[in-house]
């Protein structure tokens, strides 16, 4: 693993991790609201053994060591993912975006048809519908959402207060975690590996403060700047059925309204089984940029959607 930066056309720097080959199909990794990416997994490990793949883990601007962006958008990230492509020379590429990621993601296989091969979208937001909005969720969780997109200055106030006492605590983090997790997302934190990784990703992420990542959950609460239905790009859904944060009925529903769609639901997992899934997901991601034609040609118009 290496961090490296890519310089913007703005002059921001764009920081990102990279394993892999170098010459390996490229995925880009986009991260979730709570968490940058600070490590590799075992998971992970094996399905770059396997698949030869070189996978980038991009921080969002204001994230980790990544440069702030006052007023961006979604779309205006994918402009950043583009240059980041353009920066590691690669034209043909897939993105990978999980939980907040996955509005990003689509705003890049929106954004970008010419050069993501395909976009997989997991366990993923919703536009039009704010997660504190959204039927199914505990009330607790509602509770908690509804005030950071009401009182977002407040609980950015009240949130770095209590992160001083999570960096010296880190077990409060995974407590906290637990606290709002699915039995199935309980299940997967009470594995040390995974655990550690999500701890590290969140004090990662929470090193701007915590007002930065309340502005990446609210803006991925917002309207997105396009509709689902306009995505060009391939895009493969995945979704647990026991999601507690973004019930599977919403996911549904952007399934629906996407045209080039391949949708995996899962019954047995909730919000957080990327890394249990992530080989078969790498496998298509990987698929779609080794078929993706040259630089230059034209792209062949995506399958209609299919769910499964």
């Amino acid at each position: 693993m290496h961090q490296r930066f890519a310089r913007l056309p703005d002059g921001r720097r764009l920081a990102y991790l990279e394993t892999g080959p170098e010459d390996g199909p490229l995925v880009i990794y986009l991260h979730g609201a709570v968490g940058t990416p600070q490590g590799v997994c075992s998971e992970l490990e094996a399905a770059i053994d396997e698949l030869g793949m070189r996978y980038v883990m991009v921080s969002r601007p204001g994230f980790g060591a990544s440069d702030p962006h006052p007023g961006r958008t979604l779309l205006g990230f994918a402009d950043d993912v583009a240059a980041l492509a353009d920066h590691l020379g690669r034209e043909r590429f897939a993105v990978a975006g999980v939980s907040a990621g996955g509005p990003y993601a689509l705003a890049c296989a929106h954004a970008l048809p010419d050069r993501v091969a395909a976009a997989a979208v997991v366990s993923s937001m919703s536009p039009g519908c704010p997660p504190d909005l959204a039927p199914g969720i505990s009330p607790l969780l509602r509770v908690g959402l509804r005030a950071v997109r009401r009182l977002p200055r407040a609980c950015g106030w009240a949130g770095d207060g209590l992160l001083l006492v999570a960096r010296r605590n880190p077990g409060l983090v995974a407590r906290t975690m637990m606290l709002f997790a699915s039995p199935a997302d309980r299940q997967l934190l009470r594995d040390p590996e995974a655990r550690q990784l999500a701890v590290a990703s969140f004090l990662a992420a929470a090193a701007g403060g915590v007002s930065r990542m309340i502005g990446d959950y609210l803006l991925c609460a917002a309207g997105w700047g396009f509709e689902p239905r306009d995505v060009r790009g391939h895009v493969h859904l995945w979704h647990g059925m026991q999601d507690a944060f973004v019930p599977v009925d919403i996911a549904l529903e952007m399934a629906s309204a996407l045209p080039h769609v391949q949708t995996a639901l899962d019954p047995d997992e909730a919000h957080f089984f990327y890394r249990r899934r992530l080989r078969q997901i790498m496998s298509e991601l990987v698929t779609a940029v080794e078929l993706s034609p040259p630089a230059g040609r034209p792209v062949v118009q995506q399958s209609p959607r299919a769910v499964a």
